[in-house]
């Protein structure tokens, strides 16, 4: 058992102060070591803002740094392939936000590293954690619907509408690689798998772009070239059928998820929006064609913190405890096969096997 976890941070964008650098800050087992930003100015900020020890002129100084154990990569897709290769190779657990990478092939390379090199990975699927997502799990767990015929996910953004927000490093594929689907796509899928233990197999794909243009800071416009709405059908490991929607364009919605699944015994419903309740038709309701709201009981919720900080704690304590860590590389690299499986379908217009 470790006692103590050093940690070094790359990137100090939004994200990191929101999420990671308070859940790091409040973990009794952490020591917030070093930090690297390509923008200097940000990284001295964090560390002024977290109480971090030191600000990194490079990336190989802080991964020289002995005190550190672990890297946070909170950065651009584009990057992580090479931050996370090069932080494994000096023996650093790493922690990183997703999609794991540009493409699966990348992801199977990390995935790869951090096998052979034996240690601890994470990827930053934290919607796994919201109240009403654990208690639908527990419930499919207890095989309180049975078979599973049809799943509904969905995940809508409302911030594509204003035309006027600037382009974005999320909105160009040299940066990110994908669009909508990678970022918050990843999201909705990883839920699903997680919450029902089915697998995606195969699946036929939509993408579309609804501003291919957008204003850049400081002048003249760039150009979206990455999808901002995805829409799928799937085929599921149980046999079962799915459909899924990723959107910037969720009017009326600032951000909200919803998952809708109908089983043999019993269906359930769920929306983010609503972590007390979910609407549940099981047995013997199922068969009189009634849904209730079922109150979630408290030991699913998150208490003392934000849910969204969860999975940085729990990487922590895999690494203070020697456990096992979900969501992994492991992880990641599964959810990056779907992603490009939906891409290789859209441009081909049909139906693809993921993996295929």
């Amino acid at each position: 058992m470790t006692n103590e976890v050093g940690i070094g941070i790359v990137g100090t964008g939004l994200w990191a102060s929101s999420v990671h650098l308070p859940a790091y800050q409040a973990h009794p087992h952490t020591r917030l070591v070093g930090v690297y930003d390509v923008n200097r100015e940000s990284a001295e900020r964090a560390a002024k803002d977290f109480g971090i020890e030191s600000v990194f002129s490079t990336y190989e100084e802080m991964l020289a740094c002995d005190d550190i154990d672990a890297v946070d990569i909170i950065t651009p897709n584009v990057t992580h392939l090479s931050l996370a290769l090069a932080a494994i190779a000096a023996g650093k657990h790493v922690f990183c936000e997703k999609p794991m990478a540009m493409n699966a092939d990348e992801a199977q390379q990390m995935a790869d590293a951090a096998a052979e090199a034996n240690l601890k990975t994470a990827i930053n699927f934290t919607w796994r954690n919201p109240a009403a997502v654990r208690f639908m799990r527990h419930l499919i767990e207890q095989d309180r619907i049975g078979k599973i015929y049809h799943i509904s996910g969905v995940y809508r953004a409302g911030w594509g509408r204003n035309e006027e927000r600037p382009i974005e490093w999320r909105l160009q594929k040299e940066l990110a690689g994908t669009g909508v689907i990678g970022d918050i796509g990843s999201h909705i899928i990883d839920m699903v798998e997680w919450m029902t233990d089915e697998r995606i197999t195969s699946l036929v794909a939509d993408l579309n772009t609804f501003q291919p243009e957008r204003p850049k800071v400081g002048g003249g416009t760039g150009t979206v070239d990455v999808d901002d709405a995805a829409s799928f059908l799937a085929r599921l490991s149980g046999g079962g059928m799915a459909t899924f929607l990723a959107t910037f364009y969720g009017t009326g919605e600032r951000m909200n998820q919803g998952v809708e699944i109908f089983g043999q015994k019993g269906a359930l419903k769920m929306q983010y929006s609503n972590q007390e309740t979910i609407l549940a038709s099981l047995d013997p309701l199922s068969d009189e064609n009634q849904f209730v709201e079922l109150p979630i009981p408290d030991r699913f919720k998150t208490q003392g913190h934000d849910l969204r900080q969860n999975t940085v704690r729990q990487f922590v304590d895999a690494i203070v405890n020697d456990e096992e860590m979900s969501p992994s590389f492991e992880d990641g690299l599964r959810n990056q096969r779907v992603i490009d499986a939906v891409v290789a379908s859209a441009q081909a217009g049909r139906w693809l096997d993921v993996g295929e």
